[in-house]
């Protein structure tokens, strides 16, 4: 049945509608195949073609076609299952029965951020003006970085022993040196593809200095190897700032929502959970998709590439960056 779990939702959508219910009665639903005598109407066509994406309007035909031979397969197999009695089963029931909570709780949080207004131009302005490190004073910044195993027990041992390094090779080879094991990546990285709390730490060096960050398993040096200005001025940031504003304000309307029916709603726990509160201060749906309010990744003056002298980039820093 785990199987089950995994297929039911991605079909949900497409079989809830290959039957013939309440539109075959529909004067207005144009059928566009019968299965066995089940109705597909032009509607649940359209609906899980809307589920492909873009599709441009030579492809709509052939698209369509194959959704709807996809569409046959999936009413064929509904009628089995249902032959099957699987439409009883009590694994299948759950999994309908998840996936139905799921779609509703998404229907709803889709319905409360439908409420949130689009910013006007004095609050793109004023967000504009108050991060001046990812637009006005955006910069890009070349690092090399060193994770060392271990290191977080030594770490003032290693923040002493490095301090006179000018390079990044200085500081490989006193590392090496006093025999600490170490990876060492580089990248470059602009402002937005930075956490927030370690762009204001690199805002904060110079070129040539190093910060030092405790990670859950390592010690992490970044090395800042270069710095490079490349403003972003208001016009271009505009489309950007305007979405993370909008995706902030529908988070901030669905977490008010969910707190205040944690607050109003009787919740009771049982069994194992028997001592267990309702924490309001956790107010989430959870495995909901809510809309993201992440820091504002720019599609404009993204770094140029470097020339071959420069550090090539490497996906363990990804991992590295991430982990801070």
């Amino acid at each position: 049945m785990k199987k089950i779990a995994l297929i039911v939702p991605a079909l949900m959508l497409v079989m809830a509608g290959c039957s013939k219910h309440e539109e075959a009665g529909k004067g207005s639903t144009q059928v566009v195949a019968k299965v066995n005598g089940n109705e597909i109407t032009v509607h649940q066509l359209n609906f899980a073609l809307s589920k492909a994406g873009k599709i441009d309007q030579a492809q709509l035909k052939p698209a369509s076609e194959k959704v709807l031979q996809q569409m046959v397969d999936i009413e064929l197999l509904k009628q089995k299952a249902i032959d099957a009695k699987l439409d009883r089963d009590p694994n299948v029931l759950q999994v309908l029965e998840a996936t139905k909570q799921q779609i509703l709780a998404q229907a709803y949080m889709q319905k409360v951020s439908a409420k949130q207004a689009a910013p006007s131009s004095d609050d793109i302005k004023k967000f504009y003006d108050t991060h001046p490190e990812l637009f006005s004073e955006r910069n890009v910044y070349v690092i090399q970085e060193f994770v060392v195993k271990d290191g977080n027990q030594h770490s003032s041992e290693i923040e002493a022993g490095i301090s006179a390094a000018k390079t990044a090779d200085d500081l490989g080879k006193w590392l090496k040196d006093n025999n600490y094991v170490f990876n060492a990546n580089a990248s470059r990285k602009a402002a937005e593809q930075l956490p927030l709390d370690l762009l204001k730490k690199l805002n904060t060096l110079k070129t040539g200095d190093t910060l030092i960050v405790k990670g859950p398993d390592a010690l992490v040096l970044l090395f800042l190897a270069k710095v490079d200005r490349q403003p972003v001025d208001v016009e271009k940031a505009k489309p950007v700032i305007q979405q993370y504003l909008v995706n902030s304000g529908q988070q901030t309307l669905i977490k008010n929502e969910v707190a205040a029916l944690r607050k109003e709603a009787k919740v009771e726990f049982y069994g194992d959970f028997s001592k267990l509160t309702l924490n309001n201060s956790e107010a989430a749906v959870p495995g909901a998709t809510a809309p993201t309010a992440a820091k504002p990744e720019l599609p404009v003056a993204s770094p140029a590439a470097e020339p071959a002298t420069e550090p090539t980039h490497n996906k363990a820093i990804e991992k590295g960056l991430s982990g801070l």
